[in-house]
C-alpha cells in the first residue's frame, strides 16, 4: 500500500481550500468528456462525524472554484460524500486520517485478517491497538506495528461496541 493521494495534483491544489472549512479529504478524482467535468471527493472533518452540512460547505467551496476555472459551456457534475463506515483503505495516507477508529487488514504472511484500532501512523507503517487475528480468539495483541508494504487489503471495520454512547 502506497501513499499516493497526497502527491496528486487535485489533492494538492484543493486540500487547502477544504483545511480552512476543517476537512480533510480522503480521496479525490476528476474525469472530463467533452460535455462534462466531474469530479468526486471524499471527506473526513478532523475532529467529528461528517455529516450533510460539511458536503455542503466543501460542495459550495470546490463549485465556486471550478466554475470560475471551467469553460462556460462545461458542465460541472460534483460530488462530495463521507467514507462510510466501512471503507476500503485505497491508500496508506488515509491510515492517518481514522486514528481511532478500528481497522482490517489483511496480511499475506498470516493469509488472515487482523482487526485493531488505528493508534498511530508515520510514513511507512501503521500501529494497532487491541489487536485481534481472525478466527483465532486467543491472539490479542496489545500493540502491533504494521508496514504498509506488507498490507495487501484494508477496511474500515464498524463495530457497535467500539462507539461511545449518548453522543
Amino acid at each position: 500500500m502506497k501513499n499516493t493521494i497526497t502527491k496528486n495534483q487535485l489533492y494538492l491544489e484543493y486540500q487547502p481550500l477544504v483545511a480552512s472549512l476543517g476537512v480533510e479529504i480522503v480521496n479525490i478524482m476528476a474525469s472530463e468528456t467533452p460535455e462534462e467535468y466531474k469530479m468526486s471527493l471524499i471527506i473526513v472533518l478532523k475532529d467529528g462525524v461528517v455529516g450533510v452540512n460539511e458536503c455542503s460547505r466543501v460542495h459550495k467551496i470546490i463549485k465556486t472554484r471550478m466554475t470560475v476555472q471551467l469553460p462556460p459551456e462545461e458542465y460541472l457534475n460534483l460530488e462530495v460524500s463521507t467514507p462510510g463506515l466501512q471503507r476500503t483503505l485505497e491508500d496508506a495516507h488515509e491510515f492517518s486520517l481514522f486514528c481511532g477508529k478500528r481497522v482490517r487488514v489483511l496480511l499475506p504472511s498470516l493469509q488472515k485478517w487482523v482487526s485493531g484500532i488505528i493508534a498511530s501512523t508515520n510514513e511507512d507503517s501503521v500501529t494497532l491497538s487491541n489487536c485481534i487475528v481472525e478466527e483465532d480468539e486467543k491472539s490479542k495483541d496489545e500493540l502491533m506495528k504494521i508496514s504498509f508494504d506488507s498490507i495487501q487489503k484494508a477496511k474500515l471495520e464498524y463495530i457497535w461496541e467500539d462507539r461511545s454512547h449518548g453522543n
